[in-house]
């Protein structure tokens, strides 16, 4: 492997940890008052580490593991969307503009989503 392959391969794995962590620190803020909050934190964490091997050691199951892993991140970030639009109108006080910028982020999980839907792209078409 050439040094800019492993560095990508690196990086791909390492975008997921970032968003782990910001995930992860996002929803400690609210003390995890509910389940849900667990979901996509333990999703990333482990998305990350399926990612990584995957570009390392391209086995048929950890590529399988990481079709399914990719999926249920997908699902669960925008069932995120979901559960962050809905949150604005019951915990901040209603959808206007102010109280979307000050209650949960909306967007982040559409980009996650997305990001993982690039990476399943790239899966399918055989870039592992």
């Amino acid at each position: 492997m050439e040094t800019l392959e492993i560095l990508e391969s690196l990086l791909h794995g390492f975008k997921f940890l970032l968003w782990a962590i910001a995930t992860h620190l996002f929803h400690y803020r609210q003390n995890f008052f509910h389940w849900s909050l667990w979901v996509p934190v333990i999703a990333l964490y482990f998305l990350a580490a399926i990612l990584l091997l995957a570009e390392f050691y391209p086995a048929a199951w950890v590529l399988t593991l990481l079709f399914i892993t990719l999926v249920i991140v997908i699902a669960t970030h925008l069932w995120g969307f979901y559960l962050h639009f809905d949150g604005v109108g019951k915990r901040v006080g209603g959808q206007n503009v102010h109280n979307h910028m000050v209650g949960p982020p909306i967007i982040l999980p559409l980009i996650v989503a997305t990001v993982a839907a690039i990476d399943l792209l790239r899966l399918l078409q055989g870039r592992f």
